[in-house]
């Protein structure tokens, strides 16, 4: 098999692209603004650790907590 036989798919944008992202971005925005207005954008989290998370690898647990919280998020305001 050689690279100049090869078959791709060349992704066609649609023609409504530009009306399409420009709601689903308009639409997470407010999702976004009205979880921060109703106070509902903090995530606590309690350990029993006396001297807390290192900061150095907060990103290795704050990442998954923080997606899955925009996720919840996102697909209640639908």
């Amino acid at each position: 098999m050689e690279y100049d036989n090869l078959e791709f798919k060349i992704p066609k944008q649609c023609n409504d692209y530009a009306e399409c992202s420009e709601f689903v971005t308009y639409s997470i925005k407010e999702i976004m603004q009205h979880a921060i207005d109703s106070e509902q954008n903090q995530i606590v989290i309690n350990t029993n650790l006396k001297f807390g998370l290192p900061m150095e690898n907060i990103n290795k647990i704050a990442g998954p907590i923080i997606e899955a919280w925009a996720f919840e998020t996102v697909t209640q305001g639908i």
